[in-house]
């Protein structure tokens, strides 16, 4: 495959499966990732680098905690087998959020994301957003941190 292709599969891997998760549809982000190979750091989500089935009970915790979370992809840049992003991720507070309350407010915070591709599949994703940010916003200035406490308290 030429660089150029190679460049825009890495990107279209990673729309598809950004996708696949605003639609909390774990099955088609399934067929976008290597089992096997995958593994994630979602900074603050996960204990650091996680396999795919790790990966997908902690999507899932986040999912009760915000149940209408979505994804907006701002930019998409892709070198070879390697694609980054900055976003904004959105939801509203509606269950607990690893153990913080629900307080039915919503949040927004940025994020940045880094995936490696091999063979068409995601072998590889560090995902990084605005925790205390969003934080905050759910629990108010004080509170804030005992909801990111709460968060690193089961880490």
């Amino acid at each position: 495959m030429d660089s150029g292709a190679s460049q825009a599969r890495a990107a279209e891997v990673y729309r598809g499966f950004i996708d696949a998760l605003n639609r909390q549809d774990l099955d088609a982000a399934a067929r976008l990732v290597d089992p096997e190979r995958y593994r994630e750091n979602c900074v603050g989500f996960t204990r650091g680098f996680v396999a795919w089935e790790a990966a997908k009970a902690s999507v899932r915790q986040v999912w009760q905690g915000l149940p209408d979370l979505r994804v907006e992809l701002h930019d998409v840049l892709a070198a070879g087998d390697v694609a980054v992003a900055r976003g904004t991720v959105r939801g509203t507070a509606l269950g607990r959020l690893y153990g913080a309350p629900a307080t039915r407010r919503a949040c927004e915070a940025s994020f940045f994301d880094y995936i490696k591709i091999d063979n068409g599949l995601i072998i590889e994703r560090v995902q990084q957003a605005d925790v205390l940010g969003q934080m905050r916003q759910l629990y108010g200035k004080g509170m804030g941190l005992v909801g990111l406490g709460a968060m690193f308290l089961r880490l």
